[in-house]
């Protein structure tokens, strides 16, 4: 077993390529369900809209991206690193200054399409390609910091955006969103994209260090799609993503069922945000200890034990019981999950590879706001929700393992 480098030395070697992936994570957060979440009221009053119907149209501009990303998704096995950064960026920007101007169905639509895609699909393919081909011995550990990103946007987007909101519109608020990130991320891509000693993967500018996959191989996409293994993995993409949006998308929803006042359940995302760190973190080491495909099922199945805590959560303490574990399970099973596809197939063709992983993920994304939206229109009860959103992570992490464990 390669002997891993202490922490604080391989931080000190490598935290500019890991502050750049914390950064992609960080600043995908405009695409992510959240953070668009967060402006459902205003948009569903202005356009005279139900849940379902947000849902609905969010459904479609979010599988339209997911669509895209197959294609797109490939570049990044072809193009330098900082140029397809720049380009993903400033897209992202554009897409955040298009949704400012939201007046119609047709134009949320598309602000949903573009945010989705830049954001949530290609930088997020991105940053997790870039790092699990970079590192090896230590993908793990390097995926966990990068990750880090996620919490801390989660914790700190909504309190940026309920404080812009008491200065300013909220289309007002996407236009500095689109500023920052160009203000911030540009720089980035420019500065923190070169290669460093102790970079022991593969890449774009490094063909002859790529990783083989299970079999000794460098597995092809059409490979990947046409084996029965992937398809039983496929719950670990979809699961997750499925749940935790469906969470995320409806968290004004499950607030006001559960009587939990916004301010207070704005506060709970500090506790997620923390949790998540340490799940993170955890998620990271137990990959580098034991592999991923160990550790994925059980961090995937595991996410049915935060849809519980939603359930008998109440108004008080619970909320930030809640919030914790939510977010430990959540940043232990996306940093588990993640690796997953460069352990069993190999980093030279990585990235069209994680694009139709992340394709499914948006897919699922996708599914899920327009199924518990439709859902919430008739009047089914919030068990039933849940019991959605909790049996398919317990299923998927089942079939997984067994996947897993046949070589």
């Amino acid at each position: 077993m390669t002997r891993l480098t202490p922490p604080l030395s391989f931080f000190k070697s490598q935290w500019q390529f890991l502050l750049f992936g914390f950064l992609l994570a960080f600043f995908s957060s405009p695409g992510q369900t959240f953070f668009i979440s967060l402006f459902s009221g205003q948009i569903r009053d202005e356009l005279n809209l139900s849940h379902g119907e947000f849902g609905s149209i969010y459904a479609v501009g979010t599988l339209i991206s997911a669509a895209t990303l197959i294609p797109l998704g490939r570049l990044v096995d072809t193009i330098k690193l900082h140029r397809i950064a720049l380009a993903i960026i400033i897209a992202l920007a554009l897409a955040a200054f298009h949704f400012s101007f939201v007046s119609s169905v047709f134009t949320l639509g598309l602000g949903i399409y573009f945010l989705r895609l830049s954001g949530q699909g290609m930088m997020s393919h991105l940053y997790a390609t870039a790092i699990t081909r970079r590192y090896v011995a230590e993908r793990g550990r390097a995926y966990s910091i990068a990750v880090f990103g996620h919490p801390v946007s989660e914790f700190a987007m909504p309190i940026f955006v309920i404080a812009a909101l008491a200065f300013m519109d909220w289309r007002q608020v996407w236009q500095v969103t689109a500023l920052l990130v160009l203000v911030v991320m540009v720089p980035a891509a420019l500065t923190l994209t070169g290669r460093r000693a102790g970079q022991d993967g593969g890449g774009v500018d490094s063909l002859d260090a790529n990783e083989t996959g299970r079999g000794g191989i460098h597995w092809t996409r059409r490979e990947m799609l046409t084996h029965w293994r992937f398809w039983m993995l496929s719950g670990l993409i979809i699961a997750p993503s499925f749940t935790t949006t469906g969470m995320f998308f409806h968290q004004i929803y499950f607030a006001e069922v559960k009587s939990i006042a916004l301010s207070q359940w704005v506060t709970g995302f500090g506790f997620f945000a923390t949790m998540s760190i340490a799940g993170s973190f955890l998620g990271g080491y137990l990959v580098d200890k034991f592999t991923a495909a160990r550790i994925a099922p059980l961090a995937v199945g595991a996410i049915t034990i935060a849809v519980f805590m939603l359930y008998i959560t109440k108004p008080g303490g619970m909320v930030f019981v809640y919030f914790s574990v939510f977010g430990l399970i959540q940043g232990l099973s996306h940093t588990a999950a993640t690796p997953i596809w460069a352990e069993l197939y190999g980093t030279k063709h990585l990235g069209g590879i994680k694009a139709i992983a992340q394709s499914m993920m948006v897919f699922a994304s996708a599914m899920s706001p327009v199924i518990l939206g439709l859902m919430i229109d008739q009047g089914m009860s919030l068990g039933a929700l849940l019991m959605v959103l909790g049996a398919l992570p317990v299923t998927s992490g089942i079939l997984a393992a067994i996947a897993t464990s046949n070589r």
